[in-house]
């Protein structure tokens, strides 16, 4: 049996008063034997129970902790979400370039949860790039809101700019791609020779 080390203590602290409780009015013994004997049995629970570890100290794989890959899958959600917004504030063809980062954005957070070696590879997009790259669309779509038409010598290049975004995305999203498959044929090509010599 597994606990958080909050839920441990409460459970030892309740087992150990009722022990007390149990030995001094139940069985009435003298108090600081009911006392210690409640104290040993605390001690006992917390040896019985083992504490469960915590989201930063789970290694899924290398380096990366299951705290790291809920923090990413965070991080991308609320990305994709402001993407999404933003998105939906702009007029064509922009907006289908903003859709376009939004899929491979929610693809890689998909593939990310997945495969925590998929976080490796996205890492420094996700906690370095993602978060000014969202920034830079939200002020597009912002300004592109405000000049209501005027200005398109100045956010034609700024638009271009922003559609570059779409390979880089996509290129991070086909390299988590690219791990499963790789993942997957060594699978198979194993188990094809086992079965082969089965």
């Amino acid at each position: 049996m597994q606990l958080s080390e909050g839920l441990r203590q409460t459970l030892a602290g309740s087992v150990a008063g009722v022990a007390f409780l149990g030995l001094f009015f139940g069985v009435q013994l003298v108090w600081w034997v009911s006392f210690l004997a409640a104290v040993f049995v605390f001690g006992a629970v917390l040896l019985i129970v083992v504490r469960k570890p915590d989201a930063d100290e789970v290694v899924l794989t290398g380096r990366t902790t299951e705290a790291d890959v809920r923090e990413a899958g965070k991080i991308m959600s609320q990305a994709a979400d402001r993407l999404e917004a933003a998105a939906k504030r702009l007029s064509e063809p922009n907006g289908s370039t903003i859709f376009a980062m939004l899929e491979h954005v929610r693809s890689i957070r998909a593939q990310v949860m997945a495969d925590p070696e998929d976080y490796r590879r996205a890492r420094r997009f996700i906690t370095s790039y993602l978060d000014n790259m969202v920034d830079t669309v939200e002020r597009f779509a912002e300004l592109s809101e405000k000049s209501r038409g005027r200005h398109e010598e100045r956010l034609a290049p700024l638009s271009s700019k922003i559609e570059s975004f779409v390979p880089a995305l996509e290129k991070i999203d086909t390299a988590c791609l690219e791990h499963d498959f790789v993942g997957l044929e060594a699978q198979i090509e194993a188990l094809a020779a086992q079965m082969k010599r089965g």
